[in-house]
Parts: C-alpha cells; structure tokens; sequence
C-alpha cells in the first residue's frame, strides 16, 4: 500500500482535527463573537453531527440549520513546533417561524410589526482556526457575517404583555378600545382638572373676600378708635365750647359707645357746666333710681335701721333738663316715715336735693361716677345714702 503524500495527509489532518475539536466542544457565537474549544470530542458521534447539536444549541429560536459543511483553507506544517491550521465553516440557517418586532407599547398590550416569515434562509459563515499546544488543540471561530441575524426579531412568545399583530381584526378592535380609553381618560382629567381649578379658584375667592373683610374691619377698628380718641380728647380739652359741642353731639347721636364715653368723661370732668349736663341726660333716661344706704359710725343704731329699712328707691316722674326740676317718689317699706311718698327736687350744678314727707335726700357728684351724701328722716339716725351711675 502506498502512503498518500505529506499535503494530502497534513490538510486531512487540519480538517479533521478541526472538525474533531469543533464536534468536541467548540462554543460558537452567533452572529458576532468568538469562541474557543474546551472539550474532547467524543468518540461515538460523528464530527458533523457534533457540530450540528453545538451549533442548534446556540441559535436562538426558532431557527434550525438546514445543512453544514467544514473546508479546510491551510494545511499544517510538520515542522512548525506548534502546527496550525485553517478551515471555513459554512452553515445554512432556515427559520421555522415568523418573527415580529415591537412597534409599541400600548400599556399591557404589546403591538407587533412581521418582521420575517417562516421558512427564511440565512447562510452563516466562520473561519476555523485550530492551534496544537502542549495541552491539545484550541479552535477559534470568526463569524464573517456578524450582523446575519440582526433586525429578524423574535417570535411573538418571547416578546412581552399581550401581543397583538398589527393589520389584524384583533389589533384594530383592540386600538379602537385604547383610543376610547385614552380619549375618557382625558375627559376625567380634564374634568378632574376643572374642577381642582375651580375648587382653587373658589378657595382663592374665599380667601380675598376674608382678607378684604378683615381688611374692611381693620379699617373700621382705626377708625372707631381714633374716633372715641377725638371725642375723649376734645372732651379733655382747655376749649369749653369745643367740649360742650362734642357732649351734644355724642349725647345726640344714636351711638351707645360715643354716649358712654362721653358720660363717663364729663362725669369724671371738673367742668361743672359738662358734668351738669351729663347728669340732666342721665336722671332723664330713667324712672327708677335705686339708693344705696349705710350706717354711720356715730350712731351705732344707724345699723339696725338701715337692715329694717329695705330697699330704697327714687322713682322719676317728671324731669326738666332745662332747670333739673325732679317730681316723683321716694321711699324705703320698712318704717312709716320713710315710706314711699311724693317728692319735689332739684338737679343744681352737679347737686341732688330731693325732698319728701319727712325725709331729705342731699347727693353731690364724685369723681368715682356716683352720687353721694346724706339721707335726713325725722325720726331716724342720718344715714349715708349712694346713687351709682351706671
């Protein structure tokens, strides 16, 4: 038998030491990358169906390959001390179903555009190189069609939420549903809107018309206050003409707090001509006028009279504020004497004297707004009598 010669031998042994290392664990990346040997091959399989099985291992679904087929390029050198060798690595790729890919998102619904259909042919090609080192061969493989399978998509199950493929009666009855959905959503938003706005414009209006009303009531405050200042002060003036025209004029009004505080200055006024006047407006507005009663110190008897007394009160029945003429009655129910009966008086200056049967009532002003002085009856001790002018 004749040995074939040294190139037919090495290029048999590239060949089949690359399909030996690539049946035998030689990791293919598909499209793009690099890969080395890691294994041996086994002895009972054969190299192109080791091939085959490594090969469909790694192609993402749902392609298959149709057939393949290893050339050896080179043959290795008997003298190089670490032999290497080339081959070129063809595989032909068919897709056993269509592929989509995503054209939107639509919230759980996923809508697909085709992207190719079953049956689709793409021809793969790498070149093997095998190296012999000290621990075996090592084979590497360069794809040189990287971006084969670049823009094929994915099979509708690998793609997420519900997917739905465009063109169909399924998509266009599902897209009509989200224009729908869309087109309430943005009603109630809308809506939602409108009534936020109003709601602010409403707390807005609110909170104007509060601000102005205190405002308003601000305003008032310093114009009351500067008001009742004006009348204090020019009822506290050195002008008495200024200060019995301000009299008149609270005394006139239909003000309560001007007439109070002009009261209440002119009765504590050393100008007898005001506080007189204060005290004509004063007898004139009532009709009952109760008189406060106390015992004296000198007559320790005072006490047991003024208990047996009772309640004593100056009824008005008749009051002229042009001369202070009093008519009326005045009397206490507890002794004869001193129980009601009619009166004459008299308002001078800022002095009441009133007299009746057996009685005399004598009160002079004090700065403290009352009436003070001294109740006179025939047959009882003097007691002290006070009017509050309340």
């Amino acid at each position: 038998m004749k040995r074939p010669g040294n190139g037919r031998f090495t290029g048999c042994v590239a060949a089949c030491a690359i399909a030996a290392l690539l049946a035998g664990g030689a990791a293919l990346a598909l499209p793009s990358g690099y890969a080395r040997a890691a294994e041996t091959v086994p002895a009972e399989q054969s190299p192109e169906a080791a091939i085959r099985t490594r090969i469909e291992a790694m192609l993402p679904a749902p392609w298959r390959i149709e057939s393949l087929m290893v050339e050896p390029l080179s043959k290795a050198s008997a003298q190089t001390p670490e032999p290497q060798a080339t081959a070129r690595v063809t595989a032909k790729l068919v897709l056993g179903a269509p592929t989509y890919l995503v054209d939107s998102r639509e919230g759980p619904v996923t809508f697909l555009r085709p992207a190719a259909d079953a049956g689709l042919a793409k021809t793969w090609i790498a070149t093997a190189l095998a190296t012999r080192g000290p621990d075996g061969w090592t084979v590497t493989l360069t794809p040189q069609t990287p971006d084969l399978l670049d823009g094929i998509g994915k099979p509708a199950a690998e793609l997420p939420g519900r997917t739905v493929v465009l063109g169909t009666a399924e998509a266009r009855s599902l897209r009509e549903q989200l224009d729908r959905d869309a087109v309430q959503r943005l009603a109630d938003d809308t809506e939602r809107r409108r009534r936020e706005e109003e709601r602010l414009a409403q707390q807005t209006a609110a909170a104007k018309a509060e601000a102005a009303r205190a405002e308003t009531e601000r305003r008032a405050v310093e114009a009351r206050i500067a008001q009742l200042a004006d009348l204090r002060g020019k009822l506290a003036g050195n002008d008495r003409a200024a200060r019995l025209a301000a009299f008149e004029a609270a005394l006139g009004g239909n003000d309560p707090a001007l007439r109070q505080t002009a009261m209440e200055a002119a009765l504590q006024s050393r100008d007898p001509v005001v506080a007189n006047l204060a005290l004509k407006d004063w007898i004139a507005r009532r009709r009952a006028v109760p008189v406060q009663l106390y015992a004296t110190k000198e007559d320790p008897s005072s006490e047991v009279v003024v208990q047996n007394l009772g309640p004593m009160t100056l009824e008005i029945d008749g009051f002229s504020p042009v001369n202070g003429a009093l008519a009326g009655k005045l009397g206490a129910p507890g002794y004869s004497i001193a129980r009601p009966s009619s009166i004459v008086g008299a308002l001078a200056q800022t002095e009441l004297a009133v007299n009746s049967f057996g009685c005399a009532l004598t009160l002079r002003l004090t700065e403290h707004r009352t009436l003070d002085g001294l109740l006179r009856c025939q047959t009882l001790p003097t007691l002290i009598a006070r009017i509050t002018l309340d």
